[in-house]
């Protein structure tokens, strides 16, 4: 299944707590990051989209609450950040026409490092029939990068599909829905990001 993980508006403290979120599942479930989109801080996501068969993550579908004071804004007075998952099924076939997919090479745009900007080996993949892109920079070899960024696009056009999303509001996808604030599935608390305990 794919997952969907937003912040809705990309406020910077509903950025963070979905870098919180992201390694609070990193040690309790399996799943392949396929693509972070990261906010305007550090150890900050706009939205995340994950891969997984690991059906126990379904629980965890809906608004996700993190209680918390600014970790950017000392004096505000807001506490409640709200988030949210979604899951959806995979479909094995996609819809795509494969011979349309434009493959540019790319510089890794991190810096530092060992050869990591000296040669070109990252790839973005693009679709421009559903005005989509992927990109991996993550390995050294090109056509390994190649194959991670026509894997990534294949996700998001199953998503677009699945969602029924058209071309004309697929920013919108990618900045992330609004998200329902009350009736939280799971509440965590701190900068440490501790769950609630259920008292039942």
């Amino acid at each position: 299944m794919l997952l969907h993980i937003s912040s809705g508006n990309g406020v910077n403290e509903v950025c963070r707590a979905l870098w919180h979120f992201l390694q609070w599942i990193q040690e309790q479930f399996a799943f392949e990051v396929i693509e972070l989109d990261e906010g305007s801080c550090s150890k900050c996501y706009r939205s995340i989209l994950l891969q997984s068969h690991d059906s126990r993550l379904f629980t965890l579908a809906g608004t996700l609450l993190w209680k918390s004071p600014s970790p950017f804004r000392p004096k505000h007075k807001r506490k409640n950040w709200y988030f949210s998952m979604k899951c959806y099924d995979e479909k094995s076939n996609h819809d795509i026409d494969e011979t349309q997919i434009i493959y540019q090479t790319m510089k890794s745009p991190k810096k530092g490092g060992q050869h990591v900007n000296t040669t070109s080996s990252g790839v973005r993949a693009i679709y421009p029939v559903l005005d989509i892109e992927a990109i991996s920079y993550e390995e050294r070899s090109q056509h390994q990068n190649k194959k991670i960024a026509r894997r990534r696009l294949l996700y998001k056009a199953q998503l677009l599909e699945q969602t029924n999303i058209s071309n004309d509001t697929q920013k919108r996808w990618r900045d992330g829905k609004k998200v329902t604030r009350g009736d939280a599935v799971k509440i965590f608390y701190g900068d440490k990001f501790v769950e609630e305990v259920s008292k039942l």
